[in-house]
């Protein structure tokens, strides 16, 4: 799963109504072990975490441009670190608008696996852990928790460009602490819902029942 591209930005924000305070990130991640290590951790969170949503992107607009800057990134009409900073300081306004939420980690990673180019963007909270020092003394370190993602997408960069009629290129997942808790990032993301997963599954399920009763 070769990383293409990443960046990582950190907005500070209490569900006080206080103002959100962004630090972007200088440069884009350097490839490294524990970059991979990352995406491959936040990859196998993110698929066995229930409860996701299926869609696609709303034309471009000014309520929703990530889209429009995604097109300039892949065209070359800028580069990724630029198409990150854009975009979290959109996300940091929308953020300011919403009191129902708290900052994070803002993730942006463009990466390949197998022929598909995917970009995740997800907000990373940090969480407590315990270490050993050397003096084996407990220590207290703070990580980003990866175990307990909340809001995040990701975007299949190559069915998007290859298959404009998809309804299904984006995936999200659906906050589980209220609606209003999610609707900012998906305004965010600039994703229209396309695909009705339970409606779909209690099709499936019928279509089921009905082919067993009529053997």
């Amino acid at each position: 799963m070769p990383v293409l591209h990443s960046a990582i930005h950190k907005i500070d924000k209490k569900p006080d109504g206080t103002p959100a305070v962004l630090s972007l990130g200088r440069s884009e991640q350097v490839e490294s072990e524990a970059l991979d290590e990352l995406m491959s951790h936040f990859n196998e969170s993110y698929n066995a975490t229930a409860g996701k949503g299926w869609g696609f992107f709303h034309a471009e607009s000014g309520a929703h441009p990530l889209s429009g800057w995604l097109k300039t990134y892949l065209a070359g009409g800028s580069d990724f670190l630029t198409f990150s900073v854009v975009a979290v300081e959109h996300l940091t306004r929308l953020m300011e608008e919403s009191n129902l939420t708290v900052g994070g980690h803002a993730l942006f990673c463009h990466y390949r696996q197998g022929m598909t180019d995917y970009l995740v963007i997800a907000l990373v909270q940090e969480t407590e852990a315990l270490t050993m020092t050397e003096e084996l003394d407990l220590m207290r370190v703070r990580r980003l928790d990866l175990d307990h993602i909340r809001l995040a997408a990701r975007i299949n960069l190559s069915e998007w460009k290859n298959n404009p009629a998809s309804k299904q290129y984006v995936s999200y997942l659906k906050s589980k602490t209220g609606r209003k808790a999610g609707d900012y990032f998906r305004d965010f993301i600039g994703c229209q819902e396309g695909v009705d997963g339970p409606g779909e599954t209690r099709t499936l399920l019928k279509a089921f029942s009905d082919f067993v009763e009529s053997e």
